[in-house]
């Protein structure tokens, strides 16, 4: 019997203090636990450094990753029993399902792509109307 992929989307938030290098290889972690489940990475959008809404533990800038990803439906699971343990590099965590069983793998990851240049699109666009204020 085929195993069941479910789409989902984790945002992660890390603190501004930790190098890039620290997040880079623990999103490598995550990203290895996917793989191992029989699952994969869709999508990985790095937003940078940005001003948070509100202070998150007396911290104004934090930085933003979002991945995209399909797996099993325990693999969310494991993945933010890691992040809670990484508590020196991630400051909050979200994940979302996006799709239960995911039939086709090839469409999903091109959906995913889209969403990504859609978004990236976006935060250009809003960058250019804060340059021409």
């Amino acid at each position: 019997m085929a195993q069941i992929l479910n789409n989902y989307e984790m945002m992660l938030i890390a603190h501004q203090s930790v190098t890039d290098e620290v997040i880079s290889a623990s999103i490598a972690n995550l990203v290895e636990v996917i793989n191992e489940s029989g699952g994969s990475l869709l999508t990985q959008d790095d937003w940078g450094r940005v001003r948070t809404a509100y202070p998150i533990n007396k911290q104004s800038f934090s930085k933003y990753i979002l991945l995209e990803y399909v797996s099993p439906a325990t693999i969310p699971l494991e993945l933010e029993r890691l992040v809670r343990f990484d508590d020196k590099t991630f400051l909050r965590f979200l994940t979302v399902l996006l799709d239960n069983n995911v039939k086709d793998l090839e469409a999903t990851k091109e959906a995913a792509e889209a969403r990504l240049t859609q978004r990236q699109e976006l935060v250009a666009a809003a960058k250019q109307e804060k340059v021409r204020r």
